[in-house]
């Protein structure tokens, strides 16, 4: 497809590009585009009828599409920001710069710059930032004939007419009422009376992390947004919903990997950005980990009367490490979905601890024996099948309420995961196994 667009395209047969995507998804059209050389993507764009271009547009990565608007032509660029749905036209400017969102918002006509402004004056990951101001509304003394009329009228403006929002004439949302119940229903019977209430609503400044669990709490396809004082501003629908997902999602696994989130591809971001996004995370763990440095010189004397010890410290820390990241990883997701919640963290850690020492307990003996093979030595068996049982214990209660301590302090779960959960595990996997050493050994 893409060698037959570019020969298209050199051979100057312009007319032959329309045929041949016609018919395609949107989304699958926006990826052939970006695939072709920059060059020739803006021409296949140009070609795509408008109402397409607009939803081709929308799929775009973030970066190409802030690569095509600086292409484009003031009269392109005006056509296509005025008829983007607000909250994709919100989540292109929370990506450029800010003199370049100026000048764009100055390109809009007033009632989309007010619009634009108004999304742009919610706070970052609310309800407010992510919702769309197109939705059908009615009222509850409208007959279902007139509901039908004015569905068939303002459809092809909106994001969703799947449910329709009934509001009170000061604009309060006093129900809703979907497209099966208004078409099922008789001509003459008022939508007042078919309508659900009460409204399971967000408002505009509720996390979009929780309102991407209410929607999935409920199988919502679309969400209403109230003001603080109950009026309708506007609806967060299900496309919306899974990018927030997604978008979450990958913030988790980065901060568990111990690397910033950005909003660029892999393959967009430059050696310098890589690097900059690591850094920071391995500065702070190297710091953390020369304290294991310093713990193993303190414990000198210890090491070199029984050197055998040093053989099964990778075991042991590494062993820790492996229980307090699973630890971690499982407490983290339960919190990310509300399976767990803080009146449940006490009897979480207490059933952590249960099963870390039945485990630790059946690994211990298993790598005592090993110990004790490989070393002829009893006591030297002992000590590391001990200490592995400890290192176990601490490390799976140390995986559990970290994460919960930092979803106490409005932080991040995420971030108490992988290299930082294994950094402590570490630090305190080395103390607890010198020290049972010294006592077991008499060193």
């Amino acid at each position: 497809m893409i060698e037959q667009i570019i020969d298209i395209l050199e051979s100057k047969q312009y007319s032959d590009i329309k045929p041949l995507l016609e018919g395609r998804h949107p989304g699958d059209i926006s990826d052939i585009i970006e695939e072709l050389p920059n060059h020739y993507g803006g021409i296949v764009f140009r070609l795509l009828p408008k109402d397409l271009a607009i939803e081709v547009f929308e799929n775009f990565d973030s970066s190409f599409r802030e690569t095509l608007l600086a292409s484009l032509k003031s009269e392109e660029v005006i056509k296509i920001l005025n008829e983007m749905s607000p909250d994709d036209r919100t989540r292109l400017f929370e990506e450029l710069p800010a003199s370049v969102v100026r000048k764009y918002l100055a390109l809009l006509n007033d009632e989309e710059r007010k619009i634009a402004n108004m999304l742009l004056g919610y706070q970052d990951y609310s309800a407010g930032r992510i919702m769309t101001t197109d939705f059908l509304e009615l009222h509850e003394d409208f007959t279902v004939k007139r509901a039908l009329e004015a569905i068939r009228s303002a459809a092809p403006t909106k994001e969703t007419i799947y449910y329709c929002y009934v509001m009170s004439r000061d604009r309060k949302l006093t129900g809703v009422v979907s497209l099966r119940t208004i078409l099922l229903s008789d001509p003459e019977d008022k939508v007042g009376d078919l309508m659900t209430a009460p409204v399971i609503s967000v408002t505009t400044d509720t996390p979009q992390e929780e309102v991407a669990a209410t929607m999935a709490e409920y199988d919502f396809l679309a969400i209403p947004v109230v003001d603080l004082e109950g009026r309708l501003v506007g609806i967060i629908t299900h496309d919306d919903i899974i990018d927030v997902i997604t978008q979450e999602d990958t913030e988790d696994i980065h901060l568990m990997g111990g690397v910033t989130t950005t909003d660029k591809n892999l393959m967009d971001l430059t050696i310098w950005d890589n690097i900059k996004r690591r850094a920071g995370w391995l500065l702070v763990m190297l710091v953390f980990q020369s304290f294991s440095t310093s713990i193993l010189e303190s414990y000198e004397s210890a090491l070199s009367v029984a050197v055998a010890l040093s053989f099964f410290i990778p075991l042991l820390i590494g062993t820790g490490g492996n229980s307090g990241t699973q630890s971690s990883t499982v407490v983290i997701r339960a919190i990310a979905t509300g399976e767990l919640e803080p009146k449940d963290y006490w009897r979480a850690i207490g059933r952590e601890l249960v099963a870390a020492s039945i485990l630790g307990g059946i690994l211990g003996v298993l790598v005592s024996f090993r110990a004790y093979v490989s070393t002829g030595s009893i006591l030297i068996g002992l000590t590391v099948g001990i200490s592995l049982a400890v290192v176990i214990a601490i490390a799976s209660v140390a995986g559990t309420v970290l994460p919960m301590l930092a979803d106490r302090l409005k932080i991040d779960p995420a971030v108490m995961a992988g290299p930082l959960i294994t950094t402590v595990v570490d630090i305190v996997g080395l103390i607890t196994y010198l020290e049972v050493a010294k006592y077991i050994l008499k060193i």
